[in-house]
């Protein structure tokens, strides 16, 4: 399902690369304004849908989503003008918008918090092959330019759509409930486990985090620490400088590559190198981190790579040959995706379980608001090199990197500070703090942060 998700999130680079920006009689600052469209109604869409989740279940809502943003990839091929351009637009980020959280708390019941940072880099690995994959089907799609009168990016729209309707409808008779209702659909009269199986998946997570028994919906008391919460806002903020260089990058890819010589069909093509490098050092990264902790210095890794990439593109002189130009293009857009890793990190820190799912949708949402300024960083004026773009993305990662150290600093300190006062309490002092106490969550004395 994510990986539909992304094929159809992709698909637009492709479609930008394939002229629809000139059928529809716009051009790159046009694009620009779609995104942050796109990215505003996303976020706001984001933190709502988990106070949802938690009440019709995610087996029920996500092949709603995924009926309804199929219908409107599809109608891209509708399109005649640059309103209507923005419409489609501001529809797909309104059905688009509530998958991720919806997967993530999901996934959190499936998973103990040693397992999870792992199954959402796989997560956003499988996004990153997507990718890799819409940009070989483009190669092929965009020769069917004038087929039925439709340009080549309106049956890659098309295409995908009705892709994306098959899945969804699969999902309606597959995704089960949770670990312990899997009996029935498509998952046949048994399920997958059998009822001691079924209570070990059940007694593992529980077991790895007590809080996943309280059902209880969301509140306005969870709202009120979530915002309070410090440590969640550095992570948010981590997310939000992140994430915002990838909206100039993966939009303009395959332009950039066009722009370097090659064709639209080859210059699709060639993006897909960058997904799959993405991925195999995404999954690297985050088993090392699962198996040996300090999830800040992985990402911080990936923050490095970026910022190399974006050297490269900044100081490389523009007469070096196509393939140079390729080739630095292609580093900085194959760095490791650690957002997976990053929110892993940040779930297994956060207690009680409301701000956890408010967390959820705020990271997501926070991964999709960076793109109102990540949509002007490239502007017009700037082009074909974008150097002033690339000096923009270069200072943002560093502060990105700046962040995570300063966060893992302020756990490890933490839980020191912590661990010394707990030592220096009686007997009675313990269990008088543990009757009395009116902390609550991660705010508790006793609580220990997962570096």
């Amino acid at each position: 399902m994510t990986f539909v998700l992304n094929m159809d999130r992709t698909n637009i680079s492709n479609a930008i690369s394939d002229n629809l920006p000139a059928d529809l009689g716009f051009g790159i600052d046009g694009v620009n304004t779609g995104i942050l469209i796109y990215s505003v109604v996303f976020t706001l869409v984001t933190l709502i849908t988990t106070p949802i989740v938690n009440k019709v279940g995610a087996h029920v809502w996500i092949p709603i989503l995924m009926t309804s943003w199929a219908v409107v990839t599809w109608a891209h091929a509708l399109l005649k003008n640059y309103p209507g351009f923005l419409a489609v637009r501001f529809f797909i980020a309104l059905t688009e918008a509530g998958f991720i959280p919806a997967c993530l708390y999901y996934l959190s019941f499936w998973y103990k918090t040693n397992e999870l940072a792992t199954r959402l880099s796989w997560f956003w690995g499988i996004q990153s092959f997507a990718s890799a994959c819409s940009g070989l089907i483009s190669f092929a799609v965009f020769n069917m330019s004038g087929v039925g009168g439709l340009y080549g990016w309106m049956w890659l729209f098309v295409l995908e759509g009705i892709f994306t309707h098959i899945i969804g409808f699969i999902a309606i008779l597959f995704v089960p409930s949770g670990p312990f209702y899997t009996k029935g659909g498509l998952r046949g009269k048994k399920g997958w486990f059998t009822e001691k199986e079924a209570q070990i998946a059940v007694t593992r997570i529980i077991r790895d985090d007590t809080t996943k028994l309280d059902k209880a919906p969301v509140t306005w008391h969870d709202v009120k620490i979530s915002v309070l919460d410090t440590r969640l806002l550095t992570h948010l903020a981590i997310t939000f400088l992140s994430i915002m260089p990838n909206t100039p990058v993966t939009t303009y890819l395959p332009t950039l590559i066009k722009g370097y010589g090659f064709s639209v069909t080859t210059g699709n093509l060639l993006t897909a190198p960058s997904y799959i490098i993405n991925l195999i050092f995404s999954i690297i990264i985050t088993r090392s981190a699962d198996k040996r902790g300090n999830y800040a210095y992985h990402a911080f890794f990936g923050c490095v790579w970026s910022m190399a990439g974006f050297l490269a593109l900044i100081l490389l002189p523009s007469d070096v040959g196509r393939w140079n130009s390729y080739a630095a293009a292609l580093f900085v857009s194959s760095s490791p995706m650690w957002h997976g890793m990053h929110i892993a990190w940040m779930a297994s820190n956060l207690a009680p379980i409301g701000k956890r799912t408010l967390a959820l949708g705020a990271v997501i949402g926070a991964a999709n608001i960076c793109g109102v300024p990540g949509s002007q960083i490239y502007r017009a004026d700037d082009a074909p090199k974008f150097v002033r773009g690339n000096w923009v993305n270069f200072g943002i990662i560093a502060a990105s990197g700046f962040l995570l150290l300063v966060q893992h600093t302020r756990y490890t300190l933490t839980n020191k500070l912590r661990n010394k006062k707990w030592s220096n309490m009686t007997d009675a002092d313990k269990k008088s703090y543990l009757e009395n106490t009116k902390d609550e969550g991660s705010a508790r004395l006793d609580y220990r942060f997962r570096l």
